[in-house]
């Protein structure tokens, strides 16, 4: 089933947010934890 472009938009702003979270962070152990929840999160949308 696709996504209407709102539900994209959706999306896309869910992993905008995510990713500038992570480059908040000043710590590189915690932003590397972050960026690499971002990758597994993405990886199971395309596996579904």
């Amino acid at each position: 089933m696709g996504m209407t472009d709102s539900q994209f938009k959706g999306f896309i702003r869910f992993v905008l947010d995510a990713l500038l979270d992570a480059q908040s962070e000043k710590e590189q152990r915690v932003r590397d934890a972050k960026i690499q929840k971002v990758i597994e999160n993405l990886q199971k949308v395309l596996e579904d």
